[in-house]
């Protein structure tokens, strides 16, 4: 038996399901703590730093996304530039949605930036800018499932385990806004009488 060579489009691959995958499980945190669930109360009944977690798997996904496509600069057939990375509306291959990617890229970028500064900002006008979250979601899951991650011009297959993957985490995020939105519409928040 050969073993394979992971090459760089098999590294971008990598690094972008990861991205995916922990900016889904970003998105669930930031639900639960915006429908005020608290782990000491309910399952597991363990002290959860849910901020914490929030925020670090925030900033990880972040270093991954902006790993993701470094790798497209080290590839033999099809030259990335660092321009087509930065700034993909030219790229080799896939250009519109390479810069579908590139967007969600800098509006993750731009969401994480805010969080770390809301007390500056003030939470009436971070909070809206945080609901970037849900198109950030929105555009990964399009980036992710209609890239060609073979770089080879084939049709993509909708079908394919890592395709299937992305969509999921698409509808459970879609699900579980949809089900945070609606339980606080039930259990508003208690605001003292002015």
């Amino acid at each position: 038996n050969r073993r394979q060579r992971m090459d760089a489009k098999d590294l971008t691959t990598y690094f972008g399901l990861a991205a995916v995958y922990l900016l889904g499980v970003n998105v669930l945190l930031g639900l639960l703590m915006a429908a005020r669930y608290n782990p000491w109360k309910r399952w597991p009944h363990r002290r959860i730093n849910l901020l914490k977690l929030h925020n670090w798997t925030a900033y990880v996904a972040l270093a991954l996304s902006a790993a993701h496509p470094i790798p497209l600069l080290f590839l033999d057939k099809k030259r990335f530039t660092l321009f087509d990375i930065a700034l993909p509306i030219s790229s080799p291959e896939q250009p519109t949605i390479n810069l579908l990617g590139a967007i969600a890229l800098y509006l993750l970028a731009f969401t994480v930036v805010t969080s770390i500064y809301r007390a500056e900002i003030g939470r009436h006008r971070w909070k809206p800018l945080h609901y970037l979250t849900y198109l950030v979601a929105l555009l990964l899951v399009i980036h992710g499932t209609l890239t060609d991650q073979h770089l080879d011009d084939s049709p993509v297959d909708i079908l394919d385990a890592e395709k299937l993957g992305i969509i999921g985490i698409g509808i459970v995020v879609a699900a579980g806004a949809y089900f945070r939105f609606k339980w606080t519409a039930k259990h508003p928040k208690y605001r003292p009488p002015e």
